[in-house]
């Protein structure tokens, strides 16, 4: 099937730009909100992971039948939901690059820089990151075979997001509730880009209504966060460096 270009590229930009971010994160303290800590127990460093490992996990998901393996995410995407393989499926193509750049170029960046004024908002993607790789595991799991993006999922985020739990929940400072309540902001983002299916298959949506819910997905765990902002104390929800437990 052809395409445009930009469908074979942007999980490739992705890469080169996870190379250079995580480079960064682990040799500097450029993304440190605080450096009395290992950068392991640093929220803000923590919010800023999230975002080059899923532009790896992107790059799994999109960039496979580039290199000839037969394993297509949109394709699954498909038959998920009933439909035929492309070209013949009719979710708009532009969907899978607007959703994930949305989400993790534009959204989660965001979300890790107020993390420095807003802890639940700074860690509402790592819900979206865990919700996904527990999804692709199970899947594995159950189906007892490979599914496009199945290896970061697995080896990156499920055990990255319980060491984020247990660093700032457990172990660490911050209010358990409070980082329940953004986990969960991710992990319902998951569920509603699935509704967003849902929404398209029974004709609620057209192509275009599935492109601008694309759109605002890309925000939704910020969204979610901001609403649940309200019933918190402001001081619970700040990231403050006096309230870092050493290592024990």
């Amino acid at each position: 099937m052809q395409t445009h270009w930009f469908y074979t590229v942007w999980p490739f930009i992705g890469l080169g730009g996870a190379v250079v971010m995580i480079a960064i994160l682990l040799m500097t303290d450029t993304f440190r909100g605080n450096t009395t800590v290992s950068r392991w127990r640093d929220l803000v460093w923590l919010a800023w992971l999230a975002v080059p490992l899923y532009w790896l996990h992107q790059l799994e998901e999109y960039s496979l039948p580039v290199i000839g393996l037969n394993y297509s995410l949109p394709d699954m995407v498909c038959k998920n939901f009933g439909f035929e393989p492309y070209p013949a499926c009719p979710i708009p193509l532009p969907f899978y690059p607007l959703v994930n750049i949305a989400l993790m170029w534009f959204g989660a960046p965001l979300a890790a820089y107020l993390s420095r004024r807003n802890i639940l908002i700074g860690l509402s993607y790592w819900g979206l990151l865990l919700a996904n790789g527990l999804l692709h595991t199970a899947g594995g799991i159950a189906q007892g075979a490979y599914n496009t993006g199945l290896w970061t999922a697995a080896i990156l985020f499920v055990p990255l997001s319980l060491w984020v739990i247990y660093a700032c929940a457990i172990r660490g400072p911050y209010n358990g509730k409070v980082v329940g309540v953004a986990f969960a902001a991710g992990a319902l983002t998951h569920v509603l880009l699935f509704i967003g299916y849902g929404l398209f298959k029974s004709g609620v949506i057209g192509s275009t209504g599935l492109l601008v819910y694309a759109a605002v997905i890309g925000f939704t765990p910020i969204i979610l966060a901001a609403l649940a902002i309200r019933f918190f104390k402001p001081e619970l929800l700040r990231p403050d460096e006096h309230h870092y437990r050493r290592d024990r």
